[in-house]
């Protein structure tokens, strides 16, 4: 199935809010732990503990399993062999690994020097890195890569790994999804999901191979990601009150944030879809998905640190002033980043493309005809330039 432009257009209009939803949900917390120990509160006031869940644990629970079904979907489009395979393979190290590899490596490196200083040591104390002068060579492969934890050390770069080991194994799952044996394993992949065993070893994520099989599937089936659109409405509808009554519960019920998720996906869907209606409005998403990675690579453990150092400073302790920092501190380091980008995209477009993958993308599209011409390479399963600068 190829990539048409409407589903590209949707992708790109995607891609930068879904990075803000990933940002919110690394900001919920209220407490930051300090070499001295825990600073902040554990409740500031039922409005405001309201308001942070609803966005951080409901709206943007939606992000990761969008992300991983869209490159599921992308991976599998259009015509499948093993050349195809290779060839799709290639490019992910230039556009996963490498930058997994620099950006935990970058992380390594500040938390070593920030650990040996003493003035800025309690700032980089953790439980998931540990002290740099008590750590040997296997304790730093092992948090580098997340081997013996379930994160890696760049925290959020879990996604990435997960997303590794997946394309590794596509053809093992494209075994599994053109036969019979489809449906059954879609059906406990998502058992799997609804379950979410632990464990302290990693572990592949059960949501990162539910939803990306579930892309696979969809794109080999030849379904249209649009299907549900004629009940968009109704779905944001009944989100909407399930989101109210999941962060208004004292318990928010574990499997009611699992139907958030289902109807969630393509509700966000739907909604880039309308998004896309918006000449202006899908301007300037599109202009702002090209920061979506980078956003995505440096927000942590960035927003770790200025959380750490805003809770010592204003120490906040009412409801008003948990909230300020809760919206203030991703806005303001988002709208920095997006900067940062930009300069480095006039200053330092190579390393900027090394470190984000954008460069092997950008000569992947230039290699494909423009999108005039796009659907003529339908048959030779081709993507359209749009859908491989974001594949």
């Amino acid at each position: 199935m190829t990539i048409d432009n409407d589903t590209s257009s949707r992708i790109e209009i995607l891609r930068f809010p879904l990075i803000v939803s990933v940002v919110f949900i690394h900001n919920y917390t209220t407490t930051v732990n300090m070499a001295y120990g825990y600073v902040g509160v554990t409740h500031s006031s039922a409005w405001a503990d309201f308001i942070r869940f609803f966005v951080s644990s409901g709206v943007a629970r939606v992000s990761v399993p969008l992300f991983f079904l869209i490159s599921g979907y992308l991976f599998f489009s259009g015509e499948w062999s093993l050349k195809r395979y290779v060839s799709k393979l290639n490019r992910r190290i230039h556009t996963l690994l490498i930058p997994f590899v620099f950006w935990n490596l970058a992380v390594l490196l500040i938390f070593t020097v920030g650990q040996r200083m003493p003035q800025t040591r309690m700032f980089f104390h953790g439980e998931i890195w540990p002290p740099a002068d008590s750590s040997n060579f296997f304790s730093y492969i092992g948090v580098l890569f997340g081997i013996t934890a379930n994160y890696p050390l760049s925290i959020q770069f879990w996604f990435i790994r997960d997303l590794m080991v997946l394309v590794v194994l596509a053809p093992v799952v494209h075994f599994l999804l053109a036969r019979k044996s489809a449906l059954p394993f879609l059906v406990a992949l998502f058992g799997l999901w609804l379950l979410q065993p632990t464990s302290d070893f990693w572990q592949m994520s059960a949501e990162a191979a539910f939803y990306f099989c579930l892309g696979s599937y969809l794109t080999q089936e030849g379904t249209d990601l649009a299907y549900l659109d004629k009940f968009g409405s109704w779905m944001c509808t009944i989100i909407l009150g399930l989101l109210i009554l999941y962060s208004a519960s004292p318990n928010h019920p574990f499997y009611l944030g699992k139907v958030i998720i289902v109807f969630g996906v393509p509700s966000a869907w739907w909604l880039a879809g309308l998004a896309a209606r918006n000449a202006l409005l899908k301007s300037w998403l599109t202009r702002l998905s090209g920061a979506s990675f980078f956003v995505f690579a440096a927000h942590d453990p960035l927003i770790v640190m200025i959380r750490k150092l805003s809770y010592k400073l204003f120490q906040p302790a009412s409801g008003a002033a948990i909230l300020e920092l809760y919206f203030l501190i991703p806005i303001g380091l988002i709208a920095f980043l997006v900067a940062l980008y930009r300069l480095l995209l006039k200053t330092m477009p190579s390393f900027l493309g090394l470190i984000t993958g954008s460069s092997y993308r950008l000569r992947s599209a230039s290699r494909l005809p423009d999108q005039r011409t796009a659907y003529a390479g339908a048959k030779n399963g081709r993507e359209s330039p749009e859908a491989a600068r974001i594949a």
